[in-house]
């Protein structure tokens, strides 16, 4: 573990930064002051086994080349040891515990509640895929925990069921602190929250609890966020109060250096509010392959006056605790052998880590797997899958259940749509535009294809990434030839059934169309009569920037 950053504000620093998990105690300004340690945790994604880069279990190969990662057990040795060199400690996790793995898939809340309640939390903010079997589900989770779950900006009078088990803030007696828990509010258009809740701008609920909190004499105010890094950094800087931000979704590594490869930020972020003061954002990636923590040195007057803290990588090098360990060895039982049922093999390993911006190789490979499944009951020209929903990639090497259930874990269904070649090409240019052509809002997604080629160019100057949509060809049969996207032609399109939906904001209005095969099954059939699969680039989605 590297030194510890120590950040400070018209104080001195009295002490040198510690080294591992050493005590790291702080003197106060004066009597009044605090000295607190925040521990954090974010979108684990159900994985409380060791994995390696793809997501995936650990291979003997993994764990002897010291590529493996996380787990429970290595969580559980860390956040001991962190509680331990400080006497004012907080466990802080900022949601998607839920999906990703079979702990979820085949148990879905089980091995959470036990993982979580094991680790001591105290308290929790709700993560989209919280949301993804529903919210009656999800109520029924956060009654079984041992710690509060709190989120200020979801509307729950439609759902009291959901509102007697989440708050907007909780107040920790002890500390005189005040957490306050809030989510992106596109959580209603990328989950199955349903129409009984619904989700608002956290800058105004925020502001709101802020000062509620203050008029009930806490100085001392903390976020707990599902909202994305630099949406984090945003609320930050429209909001009064808030000293901190313990944030996740983003799935944004953070490091001490800014300039490491990799890092999409420093660890902490620090960001000037509508005080005037210090917000400080931090993140801790995903899946528990980072642990993060921040020692707070709180001024009489509520703000920061010192801060310091790092993110803990989970490596091999970290004793797994052993009664944890047993326990995730029994909880895996129910699905082993079903997970482990192999599928198929790919001659080089396959990661998801660009399907948000870019052509994948997974997400060639799934969309072709979607277009060969219809296309063997009915001729269908297009398939389109939203980046967002490939949540790992797959090792190289034979393909077992479980990988594909990793990479695609949340029961989506591949449905036919019949669609005008205009609305196509309005859906398509929006995706690229971020802003659905019809609504006005934004869209939460990039897209994998297949049976169609785009072509496109980033906007120069533009503030959201936005690209302009240059051409759209259509695949002629197998032969390799393209003719450009009819307005006037109806296609048939291979789609999910979030998408026909309204998911990512994908598709205004919501399709309604018969689910088929899950995409899981689809794969993994895919998978049996083809491999081996070499994974490749087709040049399905071209920045024409880079052709010059």
């Amino acid at each position: 573990m590297r030194l510890s950053k120590v950040v400070a504000f018209g104080l001195a620093v009295v002490a040198a930064a510690p080294t591992g998990l050493q005590n790291h105690l702080f003197k106060s300004r004066d009597n009044k002051g605090l000295s607190l340690r925040i521990i954090h945790t974010n979108d684990l994604h159900a994985h409380y086994s060791p994995f390696n880069k793809y997501g995936s279990d650990c291979s003997s190969d993994d764990i002897a080349q010291s590529t493996c990662f996380g787990g429970a057990a290595r969580l559980a040795t860390t956040i001991a040891q962190l509680r331990k060199g400080h006497p004012n400690s907080l466990l802080l996790d900022a949601g998607d515990q839920a999906q990703g793995t079979l702990f979820y898939t085949v148990g879905k809340f089980n091995t959470t509640i036990k993982v979580m309640n094991w680790l001591q939390y105290d308290a929790m903010c709700i993560g989209n895929h919280e949301f993804d079997d529903g919210p009656g589900l999800l109520a029924s989770f956060f009654r079984k925990l041992d710690f509060p779950a709190i989120c200020a900006n979801i509307d729950m009078t439609r759902n009291p069921d959901l509102a007697q088990v989440v708050k907007p803030y909780i107040v920790i007696d002890k500390y005189q602190l005040g957490i306050i828990g809030f989510i992106t509010n596109t959580t209603g258009s990328i989950s199955s929250a349903g129409p009984t809740v619904s989700f608002t701008d956290p800058v105004p609920a925020v502001n709101k609890y802020v000062q509620e909190l203050r008029l009930k004499g806490i100085k001392r105010i903390i976020a707990v966020s599902h909202n994305g890094y630099h949406e984090d950094m945003d609320v930050a800087a429209r909001t009064h109060g808030l000293d901190l931000i313990v944030g996740g979704h983003s799935h944004t590594y953070l490091a001490l250096d800014a300039s490491e490869p990799g890092a999409g930020g420093a660890y902490p972020t620090a960001v000037i509010n509508l005080d005037g003061h210090t917000t400080y954002v931090v993140q801790a990636k995903a899946w528990g392959e980072y642990v993060g923590y921040v020692d707070v040195e709180f001024a009489s007057d509520g703000s920061v006056a010192k801060l310091a803290g790092e993110p803990i990588h989970m490596t091999t090098n970290i004793t797994e605790d052993a009664d944890m360990a047993a326990s995730v060895i029994q909880w895996r039982k129910p699905f082993e052998s079903y997970g482990d049922t192999v599928v198929g093999n790919l001659t080089a390993g396959v990661s998801n880590s660009n399907c948000l911006l870019a052509e994948c190789e997974i997400g060639d490979i799934a969309t072709d797997a979607m277009l060969w499944a219809r296309n063997k009951d009915t001729p269908t020209d297009i398939a389109i899958l939203n980046g967002g929903g490939i949540r790992a990639g797959i090792a190289a090497g034979p393909t077992k259940v479980k990988d594909v259930l990793l990479v695609f874990p949340f029961g989506n269904a591949v449905v036919s749509l019949d669609i005008g070649g205009k609305r196509l090409r309005q859906i398509i240019t929006g995706v690229f535009q971020k802003t659905n052509l019809v609504n006005g809002r934004p869209i939460t997604s990039f897209i994998q294809v297949s049976g169609v080629r785009i072509k496109y160019h980033p906007v120069l100057g533009s503030t959201n990434g936005a690209f302009v949509v240059d051409s759209i060809e259509v695949a002629q049969g197998t032969n390799g030839t393209w003719t450009p996207l009819d307005e006037a032609k109806t296609y048939r399109l291979a789609t999910l059934d979030f998408i026909a939906r309204g998911g990512d904001n994908i598709i205004d209005p919501p399709i309604d169309a018969p689910s088929l095969l899950g995409l899981d099954v689809v794969v993994e059939d895919y998978f049996r009569q083809f491999s081996p699969i070499t994974p490749k680039l087709a040049g399905r989605i071209i920045n024409t920037n880079d052709l010059k």
